[in-house]
């Protein structure tokens, strides 16, 4: 072979080595990248288009590709950073964070009533406004310290009574009020890693801060006819005691305000059941109701907000 067919085959022979010099970067999707790698970092893959050395460099994520051969035929393989999450190194464990004790306030309304020997009662709105802190005890679950200013008691059908003078009282609208400071001490477990949603169930003790009765009145004498109406009202402090207890139960949720997870708006459901006679015997002397009974049975519907004392819970 003469010395110019040898160089004529060299210059064949030069597009092939060209072609062996690129880099190909295989992306999860299957598509392959003709490139000169430019550098590696944690995050980023830089590269030049091959065939376009003097061009822009170019960036693409890590964990978008799945491995890249290089032109010397080394090859590089990327884990994807959820695998490396689920796959920790042997014996690690994730920090267990502790939930954040809240404090909290709500409103509330609902039905209420008596029951017990009391006849014709039926229910009446009832409604507070209390404050709570919530004190976790694991990661599921907490103690929840509440005060509550109750407003409850029972409405009366229409009914009518006579007096020392033998005039007529018919009394309609009636309705036995009672005015109450709660305290409560509950168990509260919450359903969800997040918190969202919780049951609870404990006891409160009440204390009576007032009592009436009122209705609208009609006075007619022995003759049947009308002398006097009107609102009436009458205090019955003197009639019950001054502390309930009872059993409290509710089935409530939080929703987080803002990224931070630091304020809740929460809503509630909760049944009171009083399990103490209310009505105080040692201040009745009248004849029929020896052993007569009186306990509150009531229900809220809650709405307020709690906030965390950590930024985050």
């Amino acid at each position: 072979m003469g010395m110019r067919a040898f160089f004529f085959f060299f210059l064949l022979l030069i597009p092939g080595f060209l072609l062996q010099a690129q880099d190909i970067i295989y992306r999860n999707t299957g598509e392959t990248i003709e490139a000169t790698i430019v550098d590696i970092s944690p995050g980023v893959i830089k590269y030049k288009k091959y065939g376009d050395q003097q061009g822009p460099v170019y960036s693409i994520a890590r964990e978008q590709v799945e491995m890249i051969i290089y032109a010397d035929g080394k090859i590089t393989r990327f884990e994807k950073e959820e695998e490396q999450e689920e796959l920790p190194e042997a014996g690690s464990q994730k920090p267990i964070i502790r939930p954040s004790p809240t404090f909290g306030w709500h409103l509330g309304f609902g039905p209420s009533s008596i029951y017990g020997d009391i006849e014709n009662a039926k229910a009446r709105l009832a409604s507070t406004i209390g404050a709570s802190f919530v004190l976790p005890t694991g990661q599921n679950n907490t103690v929840m310290f509440g005060v509550d200013i109750l407003s409850v008691g029972c409405g009366l059908r229409d009914f009518r009574l006579f007096d020392d003078d033998d005039n007529r009282w018919e009394f309609s609208e009636a309705s036995e009020d009672m005015g109450y400071i709660s305290l409560l001490v509950m168990d509260r477990i919450y359903l969800n890693v997040k918190r969202n949603y919780f049951l609870e169930g404990g006891g409160y003790g009440s204390f009576l801060l007032n009592a009436s009765f009122n209705a609208q009145a009609e006075v007619y004498n022995v003759q049947g006819t009308l002398i006097d109406e009107g609102p009436y009202s009458e205090d019955w402090t003197t009639f019950y005691k001054m502390f309930d207890l009872g059993l409290a139960a509710g089935l409530g949720g939080r929703i987080p305000l803002g990224k931070n997870g630091k304020w809740h708006i929460t809503a509630e459901a909760r049944i009171y059941y009083g399990l103490t006679n209310i009505f105080d015997l040692d201040n009745i002397s009248m004849s029929g109701i020896i052993d007569y009974r009186e306990s509150n049975i009531f229900g809220l519907l809650l709405i307020g907000v709690d906030i965390a004392t950590r930024s985050k819970d």
